[in-house]
């Protein structure tokens, strides 16, 4: 096998590796020992059709198929192999591209490294978003089209080295590109996850629409609203995570910030993102907009719709602040007069001085 197609080879059971690693080198040995595709060609695969390198793998690759079928076992079996399926990713290079030359088998053994560890980080978020539903249907098809992708990537690179590498790198340069998507929802995931089990009674969770706001934050939503508008007057604000959103410039899924409703503008929010980059405060116009709360498996959403113009923002919160989006659905229904104003009962501790009972006074600006 010419030293292109065996660095293609190589470089495709790494991509291959960071999904099933077992499987894999199971396969492969199989090849070797079958005479699939090019394999008896070059000697340096030789160590892979060796049957104890096989049965191993095979065991391995058996209790995997059971293993990553279990919703959360799949995800302690993913961490363990956070630095076990890369690590065999540079074993099975070496051994491919052995007697290649020391620096092309490094190169080659570094960029192995870098292929599996991606697509066990794709695939080790993806399976736990999916843990975060409560079927296990979603983690068993998972698992199956994974097994089927690496068999069928396998036998392509078998018999089709750069056709397979190529195919390789496009659902790399995929992931790439939805890495930080897919970073945003693991994060969210994960948190809203943790607080879910940590909620304990939800209706005994006080609603706190106080949340406070840093002088820059402040500065934003000035900048926001424009300078008509006067000094901040914030009726409340609320830390929340940005969910599905369609329509409004600039507001993406799975960001954490803060949400802001102005007293003296009804009709609009801002949604202040926090993120290690300083990003512009995102203005909803809300009139015309209906308000609704939903309870879904991992968290209390308030959703701002519009289906005639295609408008859609959803705000997440850990389901132990079931309360909290009760109380912002019922504000904004009122301010924005969806519904006869109802009193919203607050706790003592909002209550402002001189402010009367059932009544919500403004949070000042210098929250």
């Amino acid at each position: 096998m010419p030293i292109p197609s065996l660095l293609s080879l190589a470089l495709g059971m790494s991509f291959m590796s960071g999904l099933n690693l077992y499987l894999t080198t199971f396969l492969t040995g199989l090849a070797v020992r079958l005479g699939w595709g090019d394999t008896a060609l070059h000697p340096a695969l030789e160590i892979m059709g060796h049957p104890a390198l096989i049965i191993t793998a095979g065991v391995l690759f058996l209790l995997e198929l059971v293993v990553d079928k279990i919703p959360w076992v799949d995800t302690v079996w993913d961490m363990v192999h956070t630095a076990v399926r890369p690590a065999g990713a540079v074993l099975l290079t070496l051994a491919v591209m052995n007697g290649s030359g020391p620096v092309l088998t490094t190169v080659a053994a570094v960029l192995g490294a870098g292929m599996a560890l991606s697509t066990h980080l794709t695939k080790s978020g993806v399976r736990l978003i999916l843990n975060a539903s409560p079927e296990p249907f979603s983690n068993i098809l998972a698992s199956l089209a994974e097994d089927a992708l690496v068999a069928g990537l396998l036998l392509l690179s078998l018999y089709f080295p750069h056709t397979g590498l190529a195919v390789c790198l496009v659902m790399l340069a995929g992931i790439w590109l939805m890495m930080p998507k897919i970073f945003r929802l693991v994060k969210a995931s994960v948190y809203l996850l943790w607080k879910k089990f940590r909620a304990g009674n939800p209706a005994a969770q006080p609603a706190d629409l106080s949340a406070a706001l840093t002088a820059h934050q402040r500065q934003q939503v000035a900048d926001a609203l424009g300078p008509e508008a006067g000094p901040l007057r914030a009726a409340w604000a609320v830390r929340c995570i940005s969910g599905k959103s369609r329509g409004f410039d600039r507001l993406r899924a799975n960001v954490f910030g803060t949400l802001v409703s102005p007293a003296d503008q009804p009709g609009t929010l801002i949604f202040l993102p926090r993120r290690w980059l300083r990003r512009a405060p995102v203005r909803l116009s809300l009139p015309g907009c209906g308000i609704g709360h939903e309870s879904v498996f991992l968290s209390e959403n308030l959703v701002i719709n519009n289906p005639a113009e295609r408008l859609l923002a959803t705000f997440r919160f850990p389901r132990g602040q079931a309360a909290l989006a009760a109380r912002l659905e019922a504000d904004l229904r009122n301010r924005l007069g969806l519904t006869p104003p109802v009193p919203v009962p607050l706790p003592p501790p909002a209550l402002g001085a001189g402010a009367e009972p059932g009544m919500r006074p403004p949070l000042s600006a210098g929250m």
